[in-house]
């Protein structure tokens, strides 16, 4: 299937002035996809799904690509019978959207991100959201619904993974902070189709990584994660703000639990 920009021929430059205020060239679909074949076959792993983050995402091509392989591997293991959380149109919905929430992407843009100005009529979130929808469409057949549970949730996981944001180390004068980027982990049960989700900081993160490779932590650690929620997984999309309505995650389950 082809991952090229349905407006047209694959723009890598939007504007000169876009070059020179945000160093913005993207990268060709075909060289997306020469990198990616770089990677180990466990990348496309179903579950659990192995995380991606791009830092500087623009529109998206890294982002549909990544997304587009990690469905590849469910439609094969759909077809095998050998998903797990079983065999059925929910079970593929499921496994989608864990591949979908494994995905993070910041972008300086508004534009990228969410589209909708000209010129930039269709950003990265929208993208993935398109690209959710022609391949369930694919595996099971049929077409799936623009307000089905699976893309009411697939909508609320890219609006908290995809996010606006500044990648780069802060100015001097303190005008953004990296560090401060809310960060959503999912625990996704295939046995009972549910999902844990905890909001952390990117901060947060990297601190918890150094202490995992050194060995060594401060006297407090890292924050833990906030619990947030916990239900079947399809529930999510009745998510309103940014607290989604069901279940909130039991206390205290931290980075790191079962």
């Amino acid at each position: 299937m082809s991952l090229e920009p349905t407006t047209g021929t694959e723009r890598l430059i939007k504007s000169v002035d876009r070059v020179r205020g945000l160093a913005e060239v993207f990268t060709p679909a075909s060289t997306v996809q020469k990198m990616l074949d770089l990677l180990p076959a466990q990348m496309w792993h179903t579950h659990p799904s192995p995380t991606f983050l791009e830092p500087a995402c623009g529109d998206g091509n890294f982002l549909v690509a990544i997304f587009d392989r990690k469905l590849d591997r469910v439609s094969e293991e759909f077809r095998a019978g050998t998903l797990a959380a079983g065999n059925d149109d929910e079970a593929v919905h499921f496994h989608a959207l864990e591949a979908l929430a494994s995905i993070y992407a910041v972008d300086i843009s508004p534009d990228n991100v969410i589209g909708g100005t000209p010129g930039h009529d269709v950003g990265a979130r929208d993208r993935l959201i398109a690209l959710l929808s022609e391949r369930l469409t694919e595996i099971l057949g049929r077409t799936v619904d623009s307000a089905a549970p699976v893309m009411r949730t697939a909508h609320w996981i890219v609006e908290r993974n995809v996010q606006v944001g500044n990648m780069l180390p802060p100015g001097v004068d303190g005008t953004h902070k990296r560090e401060d980027l809310p960060i959503r982990e999912y625990t996704w049960a295939a046995e009972n189709r549910t999902v844990t989700i905890q909001r952390t900081t990117l901060s947060a993160i990297v601190a918890a990584g150094d202490a995992d490779d050194t060995g060594v932590m401060s006297l407090f650690g890292p924050p833990e994660p906030e619990p947030e929620w916990q239900g079947p997984a399809l529930s999510l999309g009745s998510a309103s703000g940014s607290t989604a309505t069901g279940a909130p995650a039991a206390a205290g389950a931290g980075r790191g639990s079962s």
